[in-house]
């Protein structure tokens, strides 16, 4: 079995306690690369240039951020994040997929993380299914469902105006669906987006 290399990203300032997820990470079985980053922005800078899979964050970072983040996550639709409990958060933050405390055991830590990757490895499969969009091609479907123009897709995905252009092309041939409120309805059917990720 052809595994790939799994890029996480630690979003947290203590040092202590990103050796020590970076600790139980080298130890498993798991192939992984990881960098450590101290803040949100270090985190949008990474996301433009590299890609990564998991984001493991201390949710005081997205404190007054929300909205940057939600950003992000309609950016990188394949990006999942687990978050870290600290026991100071009241509820659980809508922004995690998964969290764990610093008191689990490494294998329970390894447990969810692998389940994230499994999760976003079928992600990536059910949007390359039926009509084999490719995630570039759901990543601009995504761009257009939220009603950016194509240079603000381009913007964001560091590619060329071009190449949005030539994608859309692609998109509509693939689906049949020509007009943005056909793509929207596609894309809440496909799971690429939900409902609750539109900007109206």
């Amino acid at each position: 079995m052809n595994k790939s290399t799994l890029h996480i990203a630690i979003l947290e300032s203590s040092k202590i306690i990103c050796e020590g997820i970076q600790a139980i990470l080298y130890q498993s079985d798991m192939d992984c690369r990881i960098r450590r980053l101290g803040t949100l922005d270090e985190l949008i800078e990474l996301l433009e240039s590299n890609p990564v899979d998991i984001l493991i964050a201390n949710p005081l970072q997205f404190v007054n951020r929300e909205k940057e983040i939600r950003k992000i996550r309609k950016s990188y639709p394949s990006l999942s994040i687990a978050g870290i409990d600290f026991g100071m958060m009241h509820k659980p933050s809508t922004l995690t997929d998964v969290t764990f405390t610093l008191y689990d055991s490494s294998e329970h830590i390894l447990h969810l993380l692998l389940k994230l990757d499994k999760k976003s490895q079928s992600h990536s499969n059910e949007k390359e299914g039926e009509e084999n969009l490719t995630r570039r091609e759901v990543e601009v479907l995504t761009g257009l469902v939220n009603g950016m123009l194509n240079k603000e897709i381009a913007d964001a995905l560091n590619i060329s105006i071009h190449t949005v252009v030539r994608h859309r092309k692609n998109i509509a041939m693939k689906t049949g669906i020509r007009s943005q409120s056909g793509l929207t309805i596609y894309a809440i059917s496909k799971k690429i987006i939900s409902i609750e990720d539109i900007d109206l």
